[in-house]
């Protein structure tokens, strides 16, 4: 085991092992996680992965288009890390940083793509946006991302913020754990690194 993995598999809960249907939600992904997660989804091996939006956080697409390249290249990367355990279904919801038509143009037909989504997952009905007032107040658990703002709850529903960490949760018992992010990536989310010396 490399010692990356062996740091990583430290913070992940051990029920997670116990779990009938995993369902994992990550959000707002700046591209020097994706090594992170990539690490997870091996050691964790979801069933099902959801994004709730900005695939590549460090390129600020709402803002400005500079970095177009630099996230079409990434979304690349990304999806490959995504896909990298087969038996999984990806949903991914797109956030105010990303560029539909790029991703469009590699998504497979099998994943699906949207701005929001209400599904039924093993009896549970699960709501996605990037916005969390976009989910579905019949949803039993909500997943969005975007902001730290506080949520207010209407009903009895799971709000899950994926900002806060990885989420896995059971589908069938609705046990939920999470795996925090790499200690940078809020950083990184502001894009308020600095490059060279």
């Amino acid at each position: 085991m490399h010692l990356l993995d062996w740091f990583i598999k430290r913070k992940i809960p051990k029920e997670i092992e116990s779990y009938t249907y995993k369902v994992m939600h990550i959000t707002d992904t700046p591209d020097m996680t994706f090594g992170f997660l990539e690490t997870v989804i091996r050691l964790v091996s979801p069933d099902m992965i959801v994004h709730t939006g900005d695939f590549v956080d460090n390129c600020k697409l709402e803002l400005s288009r500079k970095d177009i390249d630099i996230y079409e290249r990434r979304i690349q990367s990304l999806l490959k890390v995504l896909r990298s355990n087969n038996k999984k279904q990806i949903v991914m919801c797109l956030g105010n940083h990303d560029d539909e038509v790029i991703v469009k143009k590699y998504i497979r037909s099998d994943e699906v793509l949207c701005h929001d989504k209400t599904m039924k997952v093993e009896g549970l009905t699960l709501a996605m946006a990037h916005y969390y007032h976009q989910c579905s107040k019949e949803a039993d658990i909500c997943l969005f991302g975007h902001s730290y703002d506080q949520v207010s709850d209407y009903g009895k529903r799971i709000l899950l913020n994926g900002l806060d960490g990885v989420f896995v949760f059971d589908a069938c018992s609705k046990k939920i754990a999470m795996i925090p992010y790499p200690k940078d990536t809020d950083y990184y989310r502001q894009k308020k690194f600095k490059i060279g010396l």
